[in-house]
Order: structure tokens, then sequence, then C-alpha cells
């Protein structure tokens, strides 16, 4: 009882003191112009897990766009198997961000056909894509709830179909940072360093429950990420996936920022 009442005190403590240090209510910051390059360590196909490679992509933000009475930032994504990734060029997808709440409500793909350029594929989600599922953006709910005592997994409506989901966040530890982020310097294109406070944020998908489990635990799937607040993207992302009947864990994705800028006008 009292170890209880001991966490339950810090908790309390944290965070009183949290928005005194003026990270409760932590968002990104975005401007018309702004742009990042983010590269990822991942499979080349999902037949070859073994064959592992590098793949840049290029973040701008090209401008604000109403999404029904919404107004949304256009972030424009470019790919390439290269470190420096040209602003010039056609985007091959584009995310449509709320300014209030940093939901996706829209994606847009490049659409081909014999050759020629063809009006983008279109996906609206009205409820906004959230939790860490493969092929999403996976931002975290911002503004973000440090240290929020309730970590119990929530099922929540999604567009589209329902998901136990929970988000964990709280100030990162700084000697795991240091080392997560020299893990991803390479020749021509050194890992970004924070120079501001750096958060640590779990979003977690539990899945379904193996009643033979000798653990008693489900299959959770983890985007872990870290985000600056002098940054406008997150310095680092592992995709895990945690086996819950047998306590495995498999990296399936990493990626670090490696540079980023304002567009001259």
């Amino acid at each position: 009882m009292r170890g209880t009442l001991s966490v339950v005190l810090l908790a309390l403590a944290v965070a009183a003191l949290v928005p005194s240090l003026g990270i409760a209510q932590y968002t990104p910051e975005w401007h018309v112009g702004d742009w990042w390059i983010v590269k990822t360590w991942q499979p080349r196909s999902m037949s070859q897990r073994g064959d592992w490679g590098w793949e840049y992509r290029r973040y701008d933000v090209a401008g604000v766009e109403k999404v029904g009475k919404n107004d949304c930032y256009v972030i424009e994504i470019r790919g390439s198997g290269r470190p420096n990734i040209e602003h010039d060029g056609t985007a091959g997808a584009a995310l449509y961000v709320r300014t209030d709440n940093w939901l996706v409500v829209r994606t847009e793909a490049a659409h081909y056909y014999d050759g020629k350029r063809l009006s983008p594929y279109v996906y609206n989600y009205p409820r906004g894509l959230f939790g860490p599922f493969i092929s999403e953006p996976r931002l975290p709910r911002f503004p973000l709830q440090l240290m929020n005592p309730d970590t119990v997994f929530k099922r929540e409506r999604r567009d589209g179909c329902y998901a136990d989901l929970r988000e964990i966040s709280r100030p990162a530890d700084p000697a795991l940072v240091t080392r997560l982020l020299a893990e991803g310097d390479t020749a021509g294109s050194l890992v970004i360093r924070p120079k501001g406070a750096v958060y640590d944020v779990r979003s977690e998908l539990a899945g379904e429950h193996d009643p033979d489990s000798p653990t008693g635990r489900k299959n959770i799937t983890q985007s872990r990420q870290f985000w600056s607040d002098d940054l406008p993207w997150r310095i680092y992302e592992e995709r895990v996936g945690y086996n819950g009947s047998y306590g495995g864990r498999i990296v399936t994705e990493r990626s670090w920022l490696v540079a980023f800028g304002q567009r001259e006008k």
C-alpha cells in the first residue's frame, strides 16, 4: 500500500511540475515552407525479410487547405534511395493534417496509367489516423499527455475498424536518446541531434490473446518515437512487434531525422 501511495504521489508531483516547464501541451510547430528528410532502415520487400536497405523520404509543408470545415497542413512526400532529395519534382504522396489536433484526415497517392500521371488516389479519414499501423504516418495524439497515469488499452473506433490502443508519453532518457541517435549515423547522412527537450512516445496496439500462452500476455505492435521541441519531426522511430506468448521482440523498421530547413521563397 505504501509503495502504491508513493507512485501516486510521484505521478501527481510530476503532473504539477510539467505545466510549469511548458511541456504539458507539446505539439510540433509547422510553417509553410518547412521541410525535413527522414532515412528509414527497412526490408526491401515483404518477401525478403533478410534483405534490408535505406529509404529516404522528404516532407514539405506545401500549404494549408480545407478538408471539410477543417484547416489542414498539406505535407508532400517524395521518396528516394539517395540522401539528397530535391524539392523539385512531383510528390509521390501527400498528407492532410488538421492544424488543430494533428490528425491525418486525408491521404493522396500518385496514380499512373500507361506512363501518364492521372488524378491521385484520394482516401478520406473523418476520424483521423492514429495508432501504430503499417503504411500510416503514426503521428502521436497531440498535444502529448506527458506522464498520464492512465495506460490501459482502450477499444477505439477508427474508420473501418476497431482497435485496442494506448499511448504513453514521458520525458526521454538522455542516455537512451544518445545511443539510439548514434546508431543511425552513417557516412553521408549523420542524424540530427536535438537541442531542446526530448519526449518518448509509445503508441501501442494490442493483438489477440493466445489462450495457450505460457505468459498470459497479448501480442503488441508498438511504434516508439522521440520528439524534440526544437525540431519539426520525430528524431527517431522504431516499429516493434512483441510476441506475448514467448516474450520475443522483433524490430521491423527504424528511422532517423537527417535534415530539415525552410524553403526559400
